[in-house]
């Protein structure tokens, strides 16, 4: 069964040091449905599992093996240039280490050694706060660099000669030219302060080093984090109560503006009367016009035409086939609600409102406030079974909602809501005639009028899944005692180290046997409704409009025939350099988005980056044969190229920047949404894994992921592979080529975390809505500096950083307890999906064995495996390492746990560590850096233990996972 049905059942009773370890170790464990059929094994003793444990020990040598003999295999100019970046990136991460320190110790601890040094001593680390063993570790990679500086100049020189050969511009000469003058001027300078530091390594030259490194830093500028923003994260529920005046509804459609809404009367629809409407009453050309929300597209206008063009049909369709989503605002066109089936109150009316005047009937969108009994709302909401959770997940998703109270009890719920006002054929038939074959409205226009249509206010009827829990229930206690045979648990220090994984595996196993046993009992053809339970809408068909709105109206609002911009959900996405200077700037209504490929890229800046870069690239074959992957350059000299970025959607560039960055250089980059509870203001999330040169597909979950969504991409990917393999490249462009791959990685991504979410909150009795988020899939752009300069930039794999996950979630009971637990689960879910959705798409079979393989293919290596938080931390325990749950009680006992137990790792993880500990979260971390496939690190997760919301974090990769192999430069 799937994680939350497992883990429930025992969670309360694990130890909590011990807590979100096994859970998150464990994931890959916790199946789906599908996968239940599996044969479980025999139980794992301490003594194959310690064997296990070497195994996993001398993988890692080899990973580590296998980056060694790749650097070696490079010429000597290339090993030594590299590895004084290495240790140059080394000094600077050990002084920012120590500058951290400094900055948290007492005042009267900090030993300032100088005047010079307290006047600085906020800016630059102190040899106080640094240990001895630190001090004469960067006294070693000091002399390094020293010792190859010349061998690194001379190499850097040499390649002036090879530009020569390449025939490049005089411009590219040029750039070469100076950037051979900075480098040589920088690593002059630091040769001066590393004299000073043998001469005395005192405060003052410590300081000079540190603000050295701070002009030309060696690595990854830092970025602050702001530890209240968790990147996945439920939205905070409404506050505002609901308008109950027109003037209140005016204040909440158009703030600060004057704004003409819709009115009947004058202007021509293109409906034919031969008696006019009364005054007042004629529909306006508004009311038949396309928006972004009300988009008339080919299928729209097809199912128009499939539903006779007709209201009460339509009405009917509409109300029996949408399901109706607890969230507030326009976020989906109605070609979007038309492909998911399901929507807000506003986006069903956009729906509606688009199959109308596909049919050439007037509709407008009708704002209001009104009461709705709380046994129905309770309904409403996905089958809660306290008024108080229904209550909740409506402010949870941005409507304004309050609860009247009589006697003590909720009777019902006030709430802000948006239904459609239609144009029709009226007397006699009330909707249900059409007037002629070509227009539905009479044109004796007395005889039409406006009728209130609600198709998103309905009931569900639940049908029951299988009471698993009961019929089979999962025996806490020898899981636990199975997961820790063998184990040793320090509650003091909060470490966990050899958790039997694989007793714990085959006990999980057994117990998803016993699982698939008892369902084929039931129902051998059991379809994942039938064991999870599922929602069904109950069925109305009406002959005739009834005229009114099925709820109690408290106060209308006004008309339009467009969604206001103050409700109108929107995307932002901005780039920026380090400084903070704005490199690119994107904005959009959702509704224009959903479905749509949108692509972060950078293209030449000059013809003189453009013709550079085409010297590196493969000539086409003589013979017409295409060009392969091994053929494309691994590397390629960042110093000389200029970038400029662009976003395109579709193909089309929708932003440009203005200014050139040069390759490799870092850049930051800020999304985000508007807020549910009010799309006046932004909820966004800052992203640290931009690189100029990459190409980035920005996935945009806008209250879901479609099918029809991913049909239409693959169908396209299909057609441009076809197009490939026939060697046609007519109006194909690198974008279209990549970018259709990226965003099919990032799409999937987000359709099997929905898929997760749809199989795990019935049975963990929680009602869950995707509501608006973000990820990003980067082609790694991989820069190697030299003092500061982008030396050659590599292209190791791909990194997807899901930073923006905000999912509309809360207990069908109003126990925030489970609310908690099952974010947690989720969380862990997810992380897992970072490594398995790019190993999904990027491994091929035909060229490496898979990690699920039971029969691989003999000569072919293993394919590379994904990394992610939970993957890694899974790794570490593997081999053995201790796996650090620090909470709140833990971090108190051992404030110095961050320097003392993790000093192994770099200071970027030391550091969010640090951070999210100061916050008061909860952290989960591996003893150790790991290596696999390339990618050297760690992998932690950051939990608000008061809500479950968490960061699940990779080591230079952000939220997410990375995927890739060791090229030729041992990148």
């Amino acid at each position: 069964m799937h994680s939350h049905n497992t883990l429930t059942p025992w969670h309360p009773w694990l130890r909590p040091i011990a807590r979100l370890s096994i859970g998150a170790l464990l994931c890959h464990a916790l199946l789906p449905l599908s996968a239940l059929a599996q044969h479980g094994a025999a139980p794992i003793s301490p003594t194959d599992q310690a064997q296990i444990q070497r195994l996993a020990q001398w993988q890692q040598r080899i990973e580590q093996a296998k980056i060694t003999r790749a650097r070696a295999a490079q010429p000597m100019g290339s090993r030594v240039s590299e590895r004084t970046s290495r240790n140059l990136s080394r000094v600077h991460e050990l002084l920012k280490g120590i500058k951290a320190r400094t900055e948290r110790a007492p005042a009267g601890m900090k030993d300032l050694g100088s005047t010079m040094a307290a006047k600085t001593a906020k800016a630059a680390p102190t040899t106080g706060q640094a240990d001895p063993a630190e001090l004469e570790q960067i006294g070693a990679l000091l002399g390094a660099i020293d010792a190859d500086t010349d061998t690194v100049l001379a190499d850097f020189a040499a390649q002036r000669q090879a530009l020569q050969t390449q025939q490049v511009s005089a411009e590219i000469l040029a750039r070469h030219d100076q950037t051979q003058g900075e480098l040589k001027q920088r690593a002059n300078e630091l040769r001066g302060i590393i004299g000073q530091w043998r001469q005395a390594r005192s405060a003052a030259v410590l300081g000079a080093l540190y603000a050295y490194f701070e002009r030309y830093p060696a690595a990854r500028v830092d970025n602050p984090v702001d530890p209240a923003k968790l990147p996945w994260s439920n939205p905070p529920p409404n506050q505002r109560l609901p308008a109950e005046s027109r003037a209140a509804w005016w204040r909440n459609l158009h703030p600060g503006q004057a704004v003409k809404l819709a009115q009947a009367g004058g202007g021509s629809t293109g409906i034919e009367f031969r008696i006019p409407p009364e005054p007042g009453l004629a529909p306006r050309p508004e009311d038949l016009a396309e928006t972004p929300e009300v988009t008339l597209t080919p299928d729209i206008r097809a199912k128009a035409l499939e539903l006779k063009n007709n209201p009460v049909v339509i009405h009917n369709w509409v109300r029996n086939h949408i399901e109706w989503v607890p969230t507030w605002g326009a976020i989906q066109s109605a070609q979007d609600t038309l492909d998911k089936r399901r929507g807000n109150a506003v986006d069903i009316a956009s729906l509606q409102i688009a199959l109308l005047r596909a049919a050439g009937i007037p509709a407008r969108y009708q704002w209001g406030t009104v009461d709705m009994p709380a046994a129905q709302a309770m309904n409403w909401v996905g089958n809660a079974s306290n008024p108080r959770a229904a209550l909740q997940l409506m402010n949870r998703g941005g409507i304004a909602a309050r609860a009247l109270v009589q006697g003590g009890t909720i009777q019902s719920i006030r709430f802000e809501h948006v239904w459609v006002q239609a144009y029709v054929n009226w007397s006699p038939g009330r909707g249900h005639h059409n007037a002629s074959a070509t227009q539905h409205v009479n044109p004796n226009g007395p005889l039409n009028a406006w009728v209130a249509l609600d198709a998103s206010v309905k009931q569900y009827r639940y049908a029951a899944g299988m009471d698993l829990q009961t019929a089979v229930p999962l025996h806490a206690q020898a899981l636990l005692d199975a997961a820790q045979t063998g184990a040793t648990i320090d509650e003091q220090q909060g470490w966990v180290q050899n958790l039997n994984q694989a007793a714990a595996r085959s006990h999980l196993e057994q117990y998803q046997n016993r699982l698939k046993t008892y369902i084929d009992s039931q129902k051998p053809d059991a379809s994942v409704a039938d064991v999870i339970g599922k929602k069904i809408i109950a069925q109305t068909v009406h002959s005739v409009l009834a005229g009114v709105t099925p709820l109690a109206i408290v106060q209308t609002g006004q008309q339009a025939a467009a969604v206001p911009d103050s409700l109108q959900h929107k995307f932002s996405y901005t780039l920026s350099d380090r400084w903070g200077n704005e490199l690119l700037s994107y904005r959009q209504a959702t509704s224009r988005l959903a479905g749509k490929r949108l692509t972060l890229s950078y293209e030449p800046a000059d013809q003189a980056t453009s013709d550079l870069i085409a010297s590196y690239l493969p000539k086409p074959h003589a013979d017409g044969s295409p060009i392969q992957p091994s053929e494309l350059p691994g590397s390629l000299p960042g110093y000389l190229i200029r970038l400029k970025p662009r976003i395109t959607l579709d193909g089309q560039v929708v932003a440009q920047g203005g200014s050139a960055v040069t390759m490799g250089t870092d850049l930051q980059g800020q999304g985000g949404f508007t807020r549910l509870d009010d799309p006046t203001q932004w909820d966004l999330t800052p992203d640290a894994s931009h690189t100029a040169g990459q190409v980035t597909a920005i996935g945009i979950s806008a209250g879901g992921v479609s099918t029809a969504q991913l049909e239409r991409l693959k169908a396209r990917l299909e057609q441009t592979r076809n197009q490939l393999q026939a060697n046609d490249t007519t109006r194909l462009t690198g974008e279209q080529i990549s970018g259709q791959l990226l965003a099919a990685t990032i799409w999937s991504w987000f359709a099997a975390a929905e898929s997760h979410s749809r199989l795990s909150q019935n049975p963990a009795e929680i009602v869950e809505n995707p509501g608006l988020s973000y990820g990003l899939l980067h082609t790694v752009a991989e820069p190697v500096l030299s003092w500061g300069v982008v030396r050659k930039v590599t292209f190791p794999g791909v990194n997807l950083d899901i930073g923006h996950i905000r999912n509309i979630t809360w207990t069908k009971d109003n126990d925030p307890a489970k609310w908690i637990v099952y974010n947690r689960l989720r969380g862990q879910h997810m992380s897992a999906l970072e490594h398995a959705i790019p190993e999904r798409f990027f491994n091929d079979p035909a060229t490496c064995n898979l990690q699920e393989t039971t029969t691989p293919t003999a000569g072919l290596p293993a394919c590379p495996q994904g990394i992610s938080a939970v993957r890694a931390l899974g790794i570490a325990a593997t081999q053995g390492q201790r796996i650090y749950t620090i909470t709140q009680r833990v971090y108190n006992d051992n404030p110095g746990i961050v320097n003392n137990e993790l000093s192994a790792h770099s200071y970027e993880t030391k550091s969010r560590i640090q951070q999210a500990l100061d916050a008061g979260y909860e952290v989960t971390i591996h003893e150790r850096p790991i290596t696999q496939s390339g990618w050297t690190g760690a992998g932690f997760v950051t939990i608000d233990p008061n809500t479950g919301a968490g960061s699940y974090t990779i080591e230079g990769g952000g939220n997410g996972g990375f995927w890739g192999s060791i090229n030729a430069n041992g990148h």
